[in-house]
């Protein structure tokens, strides 16, 4: 079961967590960057951070929710290695999804822009399938 939840934790992270649309393209968003595919590149979120002298205020959910997945996936692994709690992984997953929610949300406020935040279902759909068995009540 932990070999599941592991796995299930780390697919989340590898996946695209937001697909950015705007008139004549999109681009996709993961955790740790943000790839285009006209020209095709790819932008670390450290490079994009060491360019920019503050974060955009539509953007500062995305390194949170980077964080917070982070420490989800280290949680997964001490889960997996030691039986840690395994809500602790569960919450961090959740409210990473959460987050990545708000960044689909705030950069879709912006004109010509829809954003659609396909990370937090991976996120939210990793903390059923690995830890569903967990935070359900159990029936005695």
């Amino acid at each position: 079961m932990t070999r599941r939840r592991l796995a299930v934790a780390v697919l989340a992270g590898l996946l695209p967590w937001v697909v950015v649309t705007f008139d004549g393209g999109f681009y996709t968003m993961f955790a740790g960057g943000f790839l285009h595919l006209d020209p095709f590149s790819f932008t670390s979120m450290l490079e994009y951070l060491g360019r920019v002298p503050t974060v955009p205020a539509r953007l500062t959910a995305w390194p949170t929710a980077t964080l917070l997945y982070a420490l989800g996936l280290a949680a997964a692994v001490l889960n997996h290695v030691s039986g840690f709690d395994a809500r602790v992984p569960a919450g961090l997953l959740f409210l990473a999804g959460v987050d990545v929610g708000l960044l689909g949300v705030s950069l879709s406020g912006q004109q010509g822009i829809l954003a659609v935040p396909v990370g937090a279902v991976w996120l939210w759909a990793a903390v059923w399938v690995g830890y569903g068995d967990e935070l359900l009540p159990s029936r005695a």
